[in-house]
């Protein structure tokens, strides 16, 4: 096996531990913040917005520092480190005494981590050009892999032990992909052959309002899309609850509900990768922002637990084409040389909504309720696909027959 294949191999491996690590707390966090002694509904609500967010706020404003280090170290020492930083801060709030203690945790879990933007950094630099598709591909699998058994795994798992204990297999099993990452991924780093970055800072400035209407259009859909369904996500274990009771296999039940949405965005980006060339990747992204808004307002008006599993997987066929079609549309509207500092917005706009998200949706749900959080989804993704569909246009490019086979 070529060396670049091999450290795919191990690369594929520690994306899903780390993803998994941190998404194996996901179903139970919430019922972990009423141990820790948050029992007024409101309060609850409002830290159960607050903690999965403060991450995501810490990892957008601290990339650019990871990124200059990878510059002048090399990507695998930052790899190391963001997923010995998961391993750690993972395992940690298995001794915390207070919501505070788990909060800092949580910041610091987003102030070292960054795995993902480490691992495709590292993809980029030792895999031959034309197999980068491929490469960056069976990244994004991995990642997606941990997304759907994370919360599965953890939901049953803290069935059978105490959410502490989850907590610490949640860091061995980011231990495990550190290991990996220090003894079989090869790096040959050489820094004296980096450009420098000054010169590449000004050409984005330059540029910055010289791009067409249509991508400032994206960075809003992609904004938007994170917010409003991360703005769901973390009250997913309350609905839950509320339609299931007091049932002994509760947070098995809510990994299922989370799960199973993963399961669609698997399906959905697989799809819609082969067909969006043939079909038009604007037609594609109408058809994900309607679908899953739509697809919000049936689970708040439904009274049972099946019906919301069912509900969320049919979403997930939507949802997972969010971003690839964004993104995909992106790259059509701008010429290349112009590439890198646009989607390093698209990375702002994706951190900022997931940050905002759950933090609006925390006092959004104290205010007028849980159900009224989907209502509130699926109005903000209505109003974004009257925009898209507006102002819009699909790219000359890309309408060309497709031979489909």
């Amino acid at each position: 096996m070529p060396l670049w294949k091999r450290n795919l191999l191990v690369m594929v491996i520690v994306q899903f531990t780390a993803t998994g690590a941190f998404q194996l707390v996901t179903p139970f966090l919430p019922f972990f913040i009423v141990e820790l002694g948050i029992t007024d509904p409101q309060s609850l609500k409002i830290w159960t917005g607050i903690l999965p967010s403060i991450n995501a706020l810490f990892a957008g404003l601290l990339a650019p520092v990871w990124g200059n280090l990878s510059d002048r170290y090399g990507c695998k020492p930052m790899l190391i480190r963001s997923v010995a930083s998961v391993a750690i801060f993972c395992a940690l709030p298995a001794f915390v005494l207070n919501v505070y203690q788990l909060l800092a945790c949580r910041v610091f879990l987003g102030i070292f981590s960054g795995f993902s933007a480490a691992a495709l950094s590292l993809a980029a630099s030792i895999t031959p050009e034309h197999r980068l598709g491929y490469a960056l591909g069976w990244l994004q699998t991995g990642q997606v892999l941990g997304l759907v058994i994370g919360p599965l795994l953890g939901g049953a798992l803290a069935d059978i032990f105490p959410f502490r204990t989850v907590f610490l297999l949640a860091g061995l099993l980011a231990t495990i992909g550190t290991v990996l990452a220090i003894t079989l991924i090869h790096e040959e780093f050489h820094p004296d052959n980096i450009s420098p970055a000054a010169t590449k800072k000004q050409k984005r400035l330059h540029s910055l309002f010289s791009w067409p209407l249509a991508i400032y259009i994206m960075f809003v859909v992609i904004f938007l899309s994170q917010f409003a369904t991360r703005g769901v996500e973390p009250f997913l274990p309350l609905y839950v609850r509320e339609l299931a009771g007091s049932k002994s296999a509760l947070n098995t039940i809510t990994g299922t509900v989370i799960a199973i949405t993963g399961l669609g965005m698997i399906i959905a980006a697989t799809v819609l990768g082969r067909f969006a060339p043939f079909w038009g990747y604007k037609h594609c992204l109408l058809a994900c922002l309607a679908g899953t808004a739509l697809f919000f307002i049936p689970q708040a008006l439904i009274g049972h637990v099946i019906p919301l599993i069912i509900l969320r997987f049919c979403q997930g066929l939507f949802l997972g084409g969010l971003l690839p079609m964004a993104n995909s549309l992106v790259g059509l509207l701008i010429t290349p040389e112009k590439r890198g500092s646009v989607y390093g917005l698209t990375s702002s706009a994706f951190f900022l909504g997931n940050f905002s998200g759950p933090l609006v949706g925390g006092l959004w749900t104290a205010l007028f309720g849980l159900r009224s959080i989907f209502y509130a989804a699926s109005l903000l993704l209505l109003l974004n696909l009257f925009w898209v569909w507006w102002k819009v246009q699909e790219p000359q490019k890309t309408i060309v027959k497709v031979t489909l086979k």
